[in-house]
């Protein structure tokens, strides 16, 4: 997995905003994540579904934790030393970096007891009705968070780049 950072020059910035690896591992792991959430249980199939939630959720969840831990630190370093006037910003998607790694892992667990608990439904799978409908709410809740973290992201480190600051000395 590549992790190089490139520091954009303001042309190049405009026309590939940095985000390294984003439309790929991320994008496509968050992707494959919400497919198989959101694809509707037919009556007999939920121990399959459970199966692969739980298997895409695998991928999307360590990534997610990688781009947090890993990628994020990095941007977030290099929009400080570009615009020092960005750092109550950058805090601020820290944080949400914070809060986003405590509901993936309320939602590792959520997915974790609702997989355990789903075949004692069988047969009659509408009483697990609730906690699939639970679980399909939170994770497209956290697929949005995480989605938008990125854009705001991708959005303050360019602008860190690009920002007009007045006249200079």
């Amino acid at each position: 997995m590549a992790t190089d950072i490139s520091i954009p020059n303001s042309q190049s910035a405009q026309q590939s905003p940095a985000t390294p690896n984003q439309p790929d591992e991320l994008k496509t792991a968050l992707t494959s994540f919400e497919t198989s959430l959101l694809t509707p249980s037919v009556s007999g199939e939920l121990p399959s579904w459970l199966e692969e939630v739980q298997k895409t959720w695998a991928e999307a969840s360590t990534q997610v934790h990688y781009y947090a831990k890993h990628l994020h630190p990095r941007q977030y370093d290099e929009m400080g030393k570009q615009d020092p006037e960005l750092l109550p910003r950058v805090d601020l998607l820290a944080a949400e970096d914070e809060a986003i790694e405590r509901e993936r892992e309320q939602l590792s667990q959520l997915i974790g007891r609702v997989g355990e608990h789903a075949p004692k439904f069988e047969p009659d799978e509408e009483k697990a009705d609730k906690y699939v409908r639970s679980l399909v709410d939170s994770g497209t809740a956290f697929l949005i968070r995480v989605r938008k973290q990125e854009v705001a992201i991708q959005t303050w480190y360019v602008e860190a780049f690009n920002r007009d600051r007045g006249p200079v000395d």
